[in-house]
């Protein structure tokens, strides 16, 4: 949108200059009489001072417009996820030449007000962009794990446009489909009422939050493995997909994606865990995480994020806890590192394929809110895979090695029948049907 005003300035800036350079081309007039030459001059001289005024204020204007920051066409970026205010600043420290963005997940530190407000100070003067993390309140529905009720207002005034927002709890969705959740839907009987539920809880526990850090205005993140559509209907303005474990990448960004641009919203990719059946292999390799980047770039992804964690020990049960003693850079080590800056090279340098944007989609009957990591997976919460989750997973699996990256996928209404725009130039039904517009 600025980008629009900022053209308009330029064409009437220009449409003033060719008028006031006709206007000093006029000669004057032939007609005889002192008089009407006289008023002829009076009256050019008060246009043209008119006009050389207007045009220096809109000159005035369109120069400070070009000076001004933009903010990056991407954003690329470490999630910490752990430790205290020194483990921030130390990681932060570490990767200021290869990211633009920290996003500042540990509960230890965003829970802490006067260390999160030195940290974000911190940032800003790196000149690097933030978002903060904020999860559920332990009980009840307020106040929620994070910084004062002030804190983001005044992280807007005093640190303006490099404060991107808030990441507000976090894998809702996926959670719901493990049935690990805080969010109910279980009067639901049906996937409308499952999709109704999910998306109005979710919308009222976002706006309790909200409320409670009034007046601020930010937008809302999330981090999900699934149901990234109805996290957008749900009230988020950017969902960072998940590329994590085996899940098929491309599935994944064709979800995310496709939701984003059917909802006129931002999306992103956080990239995660590779499994956590082997504590020594949580993190993926520094080879695949390049190519995870790579592919979340190629996708269009705006924001490219790298997860950052203390990794995990066995407690006395055996069961997966934090490391209470993590490596120097958590679970990451220098070669992912060195990967996350090859990767960063890259992109300032143009040297990866460009983006693609896709014009085709899949679409998934309404409310169909299927955990897409495989064929069997389930439905919401309560369903197992029905009779139409292998078809489709079958018709998607053949389309994305047809299309690669140019197929997106989405659904057929917003939720319940309410309708909405489909920009694709080929929509290819569940049920068969095909609309090439």
């Amino acid at each position: 949108m600025q980008n629009i005003f900022l053209a308009y300035k330029i064409k009437i800036a220009e449409w003033l200059s060719l008028l006031i350079f006709r206007i000093i081309k006029i000669k004057n007039s032939n007609h005889s009489g002192s008089k009407l030459r006289h008023r002829f001059h009076a009256n050019q001289r008060v246009v043209m001072f008119t006009l050389f005024i207007i045009s220096g204020l809109l000159f005035s204007i369109l120069f400070i417009e070009l000076l001004k920051p933009r903010a990056p066409a991407i954003f690329i970026g470490m999630d910490i996820g752990y430790g205290d205010e020194h483990t921030a600043i130390r990681l932060v420290d570490e990767v200021e030449d290869y990211v633009n963005l920290i996003v500042l997940g540990s509960l230890e530190l965003t829970n802490d007000t006067e260390a999160l407000g030195r940290v974000c100070e911190y940032i800003y003067q790196k000149d690097l962009y933030f978002i903060v993390f904020v999860s559920f309140a332990e009980y009840g529905y307020v106040p929620p794990r994070g910084p004062d009720p002030d804190f983001f207002e005044k992280a807007i005034q005093k640190w303006g446009d490099k404060f991107l927002g808030v990441y507000l709890f976090d894998e809702v969705g996926g959670r719901l489909i493990d049935n690990d959740h805080s969010i109910d839907i279980g009067n639901a009987t049906n996937y409308n009422e499952a999709a109704r539920d999910y998306t109005h809880h979710l919308y009222f526990y976002l706006g309790n939050v909200t409320e409670f850090y009034q007046p601020a205005q930010y937008p809302l993140f999330i981090s999900d493995f699934a149901l990234y559509w109805y996290n957008y209907v749900g009230g988020y303005d950017c969902v960072f997909c998940q590329f994590l474990g085996n899940d098929i990448r491309q599935i994944t960004a064709g979800l995310c994606r496709g939701a984003a641009k059917t909802l006129n919203k931002t999306w992103g990719v956080m990239i995660t865990w590779s499994t956590l059946n082997d504590l020594d292999s949580w993190v993926e390799n520094p080879d695949r995480i390049y190519n995870d980047m790579v592919l979340a770039y190629q996708n269009g992804a705006k924001y490219i994020i790298v997860f950052n964690s203390p990794g995990f020990t066995l407690d006395e049960n055996g069961q997966p806890v934090p490391n209470p003693e993590p490596a120097e850079y958590g679970t990451l080590t220098a070669e992912h590192l060195k990967k996350m800056q090859h990767f960063w090279n890259q992109v300032k340098a143009q040297l990866i394929s460009k983006t693609f944007y896709a014009d085709s989609a899949y679409v998934l009957p309404a409310d169909y809110g299927f955990g897409f990591r495989k064929s069997e997976d389930r439905i919401w919460d309560k369903w197992d895979a029905d009779e139409l989750s292998q078809p489709i997973w079958n018709d998607i699996d053949v389309l994305i090695q047809e299309q690669n990256m140019n197929l997106d996928i989405i659904y057929e209404t917003k939720i319940w029948n309410i309708t909405i725009n489909h920009p694709y130039d080929t929509l290819i039904f569940w049920n068969g049907t095909r609309i090439i517009k």
